[in-house]
């Protein structure tokens, strides 16, 4: 698998993680046989929407904001993403963080999604769930998985799970070893030390702004 089709397959492991309906969130479902579950929805959904996503790429922000994203525990992936430096944030930086992250994640994740779909057609074979490993006793779990992409070896993806009161979230998920959380902190860390944290926050703003932007002019042209 070439380092070009990583974020795609990550995007496609993030939307599958996001696909938790509300039928599905209660405690005492399964972690894994939640994510079994709702995967042939999303997955024909991608199918019954595709040709609107390629026209515009807020159908996809719109189905992720409105749908999928309530889902995620925000809160620890940012948290843990931030690691040290979320001790160092004030309440309005760590607000403004989690709004930020959560909005970065939408649009990065989106636009890679909406690129692979460009090329390529899901099909209900498209990701296997393996058997759970751990005790649902614990608060938290890794669900594990295997892609099956158009093209090339299949691919392991791990979620890793937290049991909240509003039931099994998702808060990271890493595709073939390589995790969301870990690749996001180390660049975040690198580019705190350099600018701080006020300014880096600003900076992921600017750059959400930038993204929206881009993707507006794209629809109205």
């Amino acid at each position: 698998m070439s380092k070009k089709s990583l974020p795609r397959i990550h995007a496609l492991a993030l939307l599958l993680l996001l696909s938790l309906l509300p039928q599905f969130t209660f405690a005492s479902t399964p972690p894994d046989k939640m994510l079994e579950a709702t995967t042939q929805d999303m997955i024909h959904a991608l199918q019954d929407r595709h040709q609107a996503i390629q026209q515009d790429h807020r159908v996809l922000y719109s189905l992720i904001e409105n749908i999928l994203l309530p889902h995620i525990d925000i809160i620890t992936s940012s948290r843990m993403v931030l690691g040290k430096y979320w001790r160092q944030a004030s309440k309005k930086q760590k607000l403004r963080f989690i709004h930020a992250f959560r909005n970065l994640l939408v649009r990065f994740y989106s636009s890679a999604l909406a690129e692979y779909l460009s090329d390529h057609k899901i099909n209900s074979n498209f990701i296997t769930f393996l058997p759970l490993r751990e005790s649902l006793q614990q608060k938290r779990l890794t669900v594990h998985a295997e892609v099956h992409p158009p093209k090339g070896e299949k691919v392991a993806v791990s979620y890793r799970m937290r049991n909240s009161r509003k039931g099994w979230r998702g808060y990271d998920v890493a595709v073939a070893g390589i995790s969301i959380i870990s690749t996001y902190r180390t660049s975040f860390a690198s580019e705190i030390k350099q600018k701080g944290l006020e300014r880096f926050i600003a900076s992921i703003e600017k750059h959400n702004q930038a993204l929206l932007h881009a993707v507006e002019q794209r629809a109205a042209d």
